[in-house]
Parts: C-alpha cells; structure tokens; sequence
C-alpha cells in the first residue's frame, strides 16, 4: 500500500506528558503514521509518582497525537485504567493491542505484538489469564504462528539466544540471556522485518539477520532488524526509533545480514566415512549390485552447489539414509516433525524423505530430461510411498494411514517428497484434507483439484500435491498373508493438487506447517527446531531414527529384495 512513517517508543513507565510532549514535536515536524509503545506505558504498582498524569491522560489533559498502540509490559495496568479499557478506548487516538494480538494498520502495515512475561510454571496459575494481565502463555505465543508473517513484531521479553553471533556488545544491566524460546520461534515463524522489544536500561540493537530456510528453498532469505528500546528515563533519545517501512517491499541492509541467531550450534565433527552402497554413498565400481552398476553407467550427476540432498557430495548426511533405489531412496530426515515418542506403533519418528537422485538445478547445464526418464523417477518414488504406507499401516495394526507431499517448484534445488504417519481418523473424518484446503485459502494460493494417486501429474513444475493413505483391514490381512502382491492394493490412496503461478510466492514450508497443525505439534513447524539429540550429538539420535524407519521397513523394501 505505499510506504508509512512509524515512530516506535520505549518503555513510557508513566511520564506521560514528557513522553508525549516529546512525541508532539516530532509528530509536528515528520508526520508519522502511527506510533507503538513498547514495554511498560504505566508505573510499577506502588509507584505514585506519576499518578496524576494518568488522571490527566484518562480526562483528556494530555494530548496523544496521533494513532498510538501499546500493549501490557512487566507491570499491571493501574485499576482506573482498567476500568476505563473496560469500557472503551482510553482517550482518543490511544489504542490498546491487548496481551497478544494482531493488527493492520490503514497503510498495510502488519503489526504482531504479544506482552507481559512468560509464565514458567502454568500449574502455579489459580485462575485464567485476564486482558491487562502481564503475563501469556507458551501456547499463546504459539497460536500466533498463524499470523504468518508481520512487518513489525513487538513483545516485551526478548527472544533466547538473539545475542548469538553479534559483535554488538551489551550494555551494562542489561541481561542478554534471560530471553524465551518462545519468542525465538515466533521470531522464527513469523520472520519480521523488524523485531522491536523493552531494555529500561539502555538500548541495545544488533545486526540483522537473515533466517533459516528450509533444505530446498529457492527465495530469498528473510531479514529481521531486533531493535530493543530503553525506557522514557533514559538520558538520551535511546527510548525512540523512527523509520519509513514500504510495504511493497522489503527493507535494503547496508552490509550482508549475518546468519541467524537461533541456529542451534553444534561442535565440529569429522565427515561420516563415505560406504560401499553405491556411486552417490562410495566407489561406482565395488559392492554394487545390478541396480547400481546401472546408475553408475549414466554417470555422476553434476557437482551441484550447497545441496546435501546429493550423496556425491562432501559432507552428505549418508547416515540418513535407509533405502537405495534405481531412481530414488528413503531417508529419515532431519529435524522431524514429530518426536520419537509421537508414534509409539513405529521404531522411528514417523517421518520420511523419498529423494531422487537427479539434483532438479542440473537441467539448466544439461537440459530437460527425456519423459521416459521422469516417469521412471515418479514409478519408482511413487512405489516407495506405497511401500512405506503399507509399512506404517501395518506396524501401527491400521491405527495410522500416513500424509505425503510434494513442493515442485521452478529453479528449486533438488525435488523431494516428505511422507509423515498419521492417525486414520483425522484422514478418514476429511480432516487433513480441510486443512490443507483451508491454509491455502489463508495463503491465497489456488483451489485444489482431484488426481489419481498413482498417476504423474501432466504439468512438469510449479504444483504442490498431497497424497493420503489408509489401510483396507481385508486386503492388509491378505497381503500379510502373502496373497496380494501389489502395495497398490492394499489401501486407499487419494491425492489433491494446485498448479502455482511461477511469479507466485510459495511458503516451502506449507505441508510441515498443516501438518504440525493437525498433529498438535505447532513448535516444530521450523525443522531447525526439531533435530533430535542423543547424549548431545545431532547425528547419534539420527543414526538411531534411521536404523528404527531400516528395521521398520526391512520386510516391505523392494528395493532390498
């Protein structure tokens, strides 16, 4: 909608006509669209001081200038002020944003703020939480991952670990650990633009930041600025921060954003020795079957940059991997989805990767592949999500179909599917289905049509396509009994699709996010929050998924047979 001026104010802590009178001038002199206090707007309980100037505030004795909106800090409201939100506004142009919340202002500007402290213990709680309490919950932080995006985030704590990798020093009194990991993911979830928070103390601002994408994202990086205000009291004009935002685009940064903060560091470890399973894990000429020898004859792929989902690289993570194909394998993945203790039916996490070998960049040096080549990639991948199917809903006694997806997109790195168990009811009932169907509506993305389940999609690129499975009791006791020798016959399989715009924005992680929605598992929508760890090692813990998906899957494993 155009570019907004926004002013953005520290704590106020109740000197409010210094506060104001300071914010009357510049509004005289600059125009500023609308203005957001963040931290405390109040006094501390007990604190007198500034009593009077809330009686003028509440009497219209103190001019507020323009469009202001402040939510709850450390400190409880005064009673009169709570008594006065009850009724309505405060005074006119002062705006309450409640605890939590989301807003968009008449210039397009999404703002996002969640106030008050995190409540450590929710078992010590007596009551429900009230509208001015300063307080929230880790839940309510999380219900706002459904806002999606925000140009603006405010909260009063900070984030955990948003010091990581800054070269900016703290200021004296300001403790740069006593941040949340629950505003570290919703930093995470929503990638701000800018992230402003509460310092009374003194000002701190970082480096921005770019965040994490996920394995085989194609967009740019997101940048957020954290920017954390010092109180009305400090000496300096620390407590402010004006700036001009255009919606249209986001913010150019000076210098190249550092990485993120909230990456989970992890000491350095020597490079997995690569085995003996085939040219993308080891030698093309030894310990090979007939069905590497035939890869090994196309030759290697290209050296493709930064992609660890192609095992000819260094530093691939062949430890993931489960099942070698023709076309294709299965791998656990990193940062699954749900936890190991998610599934109790099953010996791993419940979540798959099925990866072709072919690394999707190579077709702008090599060009387009042959149709003969992609059907056979899509038979073989397609016949590993039958396999793995049937293997869940057999593990699990037909207590869980599974959900699978597939992001095509043009210029993405490397294509894969990502297949996660799922209790049958909630396909069965159409709950996944309406999920998936209702946040794309959110995301504006097109309506979804019907497929076939076994059938390759006409369109070569620029889909996003689900699959979802259940169990035939009957025809899973036949095939057990070996009477039935086709996965395809053994389940009901459906399928949806939406072809995508190429120009068209995709969030890469829209199947995880549905997903972590339905499994009650919305923490670890972000897979750099979900690795697993095992007596302090990311790579033990998934050494142990993937010998639990290799013991699982051993029977059903074509590929091994």
């Amino acid at each position: 909608m155009g570019a907004a001026k926004i002013l953005v104010v520290g704590s106020i802590q109740g000197q409010l006509r210094k506060a104001f009178g300071k914010i009357s001038k510049l509004q005289a002199k600059h125009d500023f669209s609308l203005a957001i206090v963040v931290g405390d707007f109040f006094s501390p309980p007990g604190d007198e001081s500034n009593s009077s100037e809330v009686g003028a505030l509440l009497n219209g004795q103190i001019d507020v200038p323009l469009p202001t909106y402040f939510t709850v800090g450390d400190s409880p409201f005064p009673e009169m002020v709570r008594a006065k939100l009850d009724g309505g506004d405060i005074c006119p142009n002062l705006f309450y944003l409640g605890r939590k919340g989301t807003m968009t202002s008449t210039d397009g500007v999404k703002i996002v703020s969640l106030g008050g402290r995190l409540v450590q213990n929710e078992s010590s709680l007596t009551q429900k939480l009230g509208t001015y309490d300063p307080l929230h919950l880790d839940n309510e932080s999380r219900g706002l991952h459904g806002a999606h995006f925000a140009h603006i985030l405010v909260t009063n704590q900070w984030p955990a670990n948003i010091t990581n990798g800054s070269k900016i020093e703290l200021p004296e009194g300001i403790d740069g650990t006593a941040g949340t990991q629950s505003i570290s993911n919703l930093c995470q979830a929503l990638k701000p633009w800018y992230h402003f928070s509460s310092s009374p103390s003194a000002l701190w601002e970082r480096e921005p930041f770019k965040h994490v994408l996920d394995y085989t994202s194609f967009e740019e990086p997101s940048v957020t600025r954290f920017k954390s205000l010092a109180s009305a009291s400090a000496p300096t004009k620390e407590w402010m921060s004006a700036f001009t935002l255009d919606t249209s685009r986001p913010p150019a940064t000076m210098e190249a954003p550092l990485e993120s903060p909230f990456i989970r560091s992890t000491p350095p470890r020597k490079r997995q020795a690569i085995d003996d399973k085939g040219p993308y894990l080891g030698d093309a000429d030894e310990g090979q079957g007939p069905r590497n020898r035939k890869r090994a004859r196309k030759g290697p792929r290209n050296d493709p940059n930064d992609c660890f989902m192609c095992l000819n690289k260094p530093g691939s993570k062949t430890h993931l991997v489960v099942s070698l194909g023709d076309e294709s394998m299965v791998t656990v993945t990193r940062g699954p989805l749900p936890l190991p203790s998610t599934f109790p039916q099953l010996s791993f996490t419940g979540h798959v990767m099925i990866i072709p070998y072919y690394h999707a960049a190579d077709e702008l040096a090599s060009g387009k592949r042959s149709s003969d080549e992609i059907a056979a990639e899509f038979k073989e991948m397609n016949r590993f999500r039958n396999a793995l199917s049937v293997m869940v809903g057999s593990k699990s006694h037909g207590q869980l179909g599974i959900v699978c997806w597939e992001v095509n997109r043009t210029g993405i790195r490397h294509f894969h599917w990502q297949l996660i168990a799922c209790p049958v009811d909630r396909i069965k009932k159409g709950l996944v289905e309406a999920a998936f169907k209702v946040k794309a509506a959110d995301y504006g993305y097109p309506s979804f049509q019907t497929c076939e389940a076994g059938t390759q999609l006409p369109q070569r690129s620029d889909y996003f396509r689900v699959w979802t499975w259940v169990a035939d009791p009957v025809q899973m006791a036949d095939h057990a009994n070996g009477n039935v020798d086709n996965d395809d016959d053994v389940g009901v399989a459906t399928s949806i699709f939406f072809a995508l715009p190429t120009s068209q924005k995709f969030n890469i992680w829209f199947g995880r996010e549905v997903m972590a929605g339905l499994l009650q598992l919305e923490n670890r929508v972000n897979w750099m929050d979900s690795i697993l760890w095992k007596d302090g090692s990311d790579q033990a813990a998934e050494e142990d998924d993937a010998a639990g998906l290799r013991a699982d899957f051993e029977e059903f494993d074509f590929a091994m047979k």
